[in-house]
């Protein structure tokens, strides 16, 4: 597919301050590697440049700072009606709110859904969420009522998401940075295979790095990386993110930051396990790895120059 969207964050650059995605672990003193890692030179496009580097978003991203949140207070911004209903003729609206709780699709990773609910008491349900260029967050969905008032704007409400679901994407999008540090371990780290872009959804789950290996083994690249990944979860290992500066950020991913990151920007970087090299991302992420529970490596194609590693965790469809 094209290169997915990220996050942005609202937060002020906290440039040597790990922000943990759940308070009840111990705090990551630094996210800089221990030694130099190798870099991810040219391209971690699971986020894209828009949000990966934007640091002022219209829309606060409660989410950036802890993934297991799943509810908050919010003020309407506007509530649109969508010109075309569908089909069915129901009523749909566009919410847009000051901030959110609500992870809008990009990053490979799907959208969160769930509800909205004002003093009205009649719940909107959320059916996608979506991220524009200047960081405003949509909300997409109908009121649970046929001809309910729509909002109005400074309408106080409350987002709340699908925890289940949330948890179930957040643990595979981990697995996906997870599979990028086992790729390094068993010695296909970005030296060999630059990651490029990966999906993680709960239908299909992948990473694609660009390069290849002449007479590469195949199943052998799954069965290593099956029990890399697998040792990596069982020893478990807390995950963190920081907004950081350019500087800093280069650093904490091995030395260098995909071209698409603005020098004057202050990316979010997430480090999967501590000590090792991390990248920009704006997607949700489990605590500590062990979270993830079982993988299972599922596939290797090479074409092209592209070498696709498809993934399942428990939870997944197809997972074994």
């Amino acid at each position: 597919g094209t290169p997915p969207d990220s996050t942005r964050s609202s937060r002020p650059c906290m440039a040597t301050k790990a922000i943990h995605l759940a308070s009840r672990l111990p705090r990551i003193a630094t996210l800089a590697p221990r030694a130099t890692p190798r870099a991810y030179t040219a391209s971690r496009t699971l986020i894209s440049p828009a949000r990966a580097a934007m640091t002022s978003p219209k829309t606060e991203l409660v989410h950036f700072s802890d993934t297991y949140q799943t509810s908050c207070e919010a003020k309407v911004v506007n509530c649109e009606p969508v010109e075309d209903p569908g089909d069915d003729g129901v009523a749909r609206f566009v919410v847009v709110l000051d901030r959110t709780v609500a992870y809008p699709a990009g990053g490979g990773q799907p959208s969160d859904t769930g509800r909205i609910v004002g003093s009205g008491g009649v719940p909107f349900a959320v059916a996608s969420v979506a991220s524009t260029k200047d960081g405003t967050v949509t909300h997409l969905g109908e009121f649970e009522e046929e001809g309910t008032a729509p909002f109005n704007a400074d309408d106080e409400v409350t987002v709340t998401v699908d925890a289940d679901k949330r948890l179930l994407h957040a643990r595979i999008h981990s697995a996906g940075h997870l599979l990028d540090v086992a790729m390094t371990n068993i010695g296909f780290g970005p030296d060999v295979m630059v990651p490029a872009k990966g999906l993680h959804q709960p239908e299909q789950a992948y990473v694609e790095y660009t390069g290849k290996v002449e007479g590469l083994d195949k199943d052998k690249l799954m069965a290593d990386l099956k029990a890399e990944m697998n040792k990596l979860v069982s020893l478990g290992g807390g995950s963190a993110a920081a907004m950081m500066g350019y500087d800093e950020a280069a650093e904490a991913c091995g030395g260098e930051l995909p071209s698409y990151i603005p020098k004057d920007s202050t990316p979010r970087i997430v480090t999967i396990v501590p000590d090792t090299a991390g990248c920009p991302c704006g997607g949700t992420h489990v605590a500590n790895v062990k979270e993830i529970g079982s993988v299972d490596v599922t596939g290797v194609r090479v074409k092209k120059g592209t070498t696709r590693v498809s993934y399942t965790i428990e939870g997944m469809k197809d997972h074994k």
